[in-house]
């Protein structure tokens, strides 16, 4: 009997130390600035997102400008975009209005959540969708060109100076965070909620596995020690080839900078995630071996 308890014990302790590191990162990315700023930090240097952010901001800018500079569009959009678009996403003030973006999207999409889990669910899949505000990126990336188109055109009368703020769009871009049609947004929030209590499972697997060894003895404590970290070895490996390192498909008709922010979350979320489960997984691997093997040089007692 004293076996089985040590055996159920470390299972336990192997099972509930999977879940607090995987707690504990879903927790960082959730309520923590750091992993997000990380995962996503860089992306407006990619060409391909800055291409796509352009392309949304000239097609806007085609109908938004003042009635009197509508001649100038056709002939002019690329020449004055052109200087902006090759430095926009490479200079301090936009990748500040970036990081604003980022927090304030980590921040309202927990908020998202806990309200799911506070308030129930209809079921519908897209309430995971991410609303990623983009307008303090174009605000940023535009205020040279509206600086400029200021202090050349203000002369003409008519215009106002302050008109040139309608150059900067408002930019919103839904991302669909699940892409699995079956999708319950419920547990996924469960899920969020319960992840800010990671310490717990830690704390409670610490505890059981002291237990164990406690509870056990010779030989069977040896075995229950390699059943426990054997278990929790193939676990980690199994989150670190699936939940560590995702394929995100592109729904269709899904917007270029969609698409593009989700390659590029898809690299760098792994790049983030998954080391921590491979060093998790070789550690509790060689505890269960070395167990095993302890446990297989153990003389057995014979009553």
């Amino acid at each position: 009997m004293r076996h089985l308890l040590s055996v159920l014990c470390l299972l336990l302790a192997g099972m509930l130390s999977v879940g607090g590191l995987a707690g504990y990162q879903l927790d960082q990315l959730l309520r923590s600035e750091e992993p997000v700023r990380q995962i996503a930090g860089s992306l407006p240097q990619e060409e391909d997102f800055a291409e796509a952010v352009t392309d949304i901001i000239m097609e806007d800018l085609t109908g938004r400008l003042p009635d009197q500079l509508q001649w100038a569009v056709p002939g002019a959009a690329d020449e004055l975009l052109a200087p902006v678009v090759s430095s926009a996403f490479n200079n301090e003030r936009t990748l500040d209005a970036w990081d604003e973006v980022l927090q304030e999207t980590r921040t309202s999409y927990t908020a998202q959540l806990e309200d799911i889990f506070a308030e129930g669910t209809s079921g519908e899949v897209r309430e995971l969708d991410i609303e990623l505000d983009l307008s303090p990126v174009s605000d940023a990336m535009t205020q040279p060109l509206r600086e400029g188109l200021g202090d050349a055109l203000s002369w003409i009368p008519g215009v106002d100076p302050e008109s040139f703020d309608i150059i900067a769009p408002e930019i919103t871009v839904d991302i669909q965070a699940a892409t699995d049609s079956t999708a319950d947004p419920y547990s996924w929030a469960t899920v969020a909620a319960a992840s800010q209590y990671w310490l717990f499972s830690a704390g409670g697997a610490a505890a059981l596995a002291l237990l164990g060894l406690l509870i056990g003895h010779g030989r069977g404590r040896w075995f229950a020690v390699a059943t426990g970290g054997l278990v929790a070895a193939s676990l980690g490996l199994w989150i670190a080839l699936t939940a560590g390192s995702p394929e995100f498909q592109h729904p269709a008709g899904v917007p270029e900078a969609a698409g593009t922010i989700l390659d590029h979350i898809q690299v760098q979320y792994t790049q983030w995630a998954q080391p921590a489960w491979w060093i998790f997984s070789v550690v509790s691997g060689v505890v269960g071996l070395a167990a095993m093997i302890a446990g297989l040089l153990t003389p057995s007692r014979r009553r």
